[in-house]
């Protein structure tokens, strides 16, 4: 699936939203390493922690849709990305947590996000699409799930 078909289809998910319902548009978590070497157990199960993905997702309460994108470490999150990366997403229209918006308070995470009236669900795929793109995610690895 390209661009144009997760935009789509993220479009499509959204518009069918209920209340408190979400969908996590993402790649898959790549597997932790196996610990190796003598008491690798307990260094592996103090030490080891999952590698950041890419990963958006999107909450419909009322009218709204809560929209959050993966933060970088620009934000306090744990995806590396260069500064025009950052500027970037930026441009296409994410806020960062120290930012306010009309509709909703900030989330109280290290995520990009974005709130906006459930009729612009286009825009949110749109949103999403573009921060994939931004920080060279592989659209055929993407995967879609959504929680009621």
């Amino acid at each position: 699936m390209d661009a144009t078909q997760w935009q789509e289809r993220i479009t499509s998910e959204l518009a069918g939203l209920g209340q408190q319902e979400f969908v996590i548009i993402g790649e898959p978590s790549p597997p932790a390493p196996a610990p190796t070497g003598f008491l690798a157990r307990l260094r592996a199960k103090s030490s080891r922690s999952a590698a950041p993905s890419r990963w958006g997702q999107v909450l419909c309460v009322d009218e709204v849709l809560y929209a959050e994108f993966a933060g970088t470490q620009h934000v306090g999150g744990s995806w590396e990305a260069s500064t025009e990366q950052h500027e970037a997403l930026r441009s296409a229209g994410w806020l960062t947590p120290d930012e306010t918006d009309p509709i909703a308070p900030a989330p109280a995470v290290a995520h990009y996000w974005r709130t906006v009236p459930r009729s612009e669900a286009a825009r949110v795929a749109g949103l999403l699409v573009d921060a994939f793109q931004i920080l060279g995610a592989d659209f055929a690895a993407l995967t879609l799930e959504r929680d009621r």
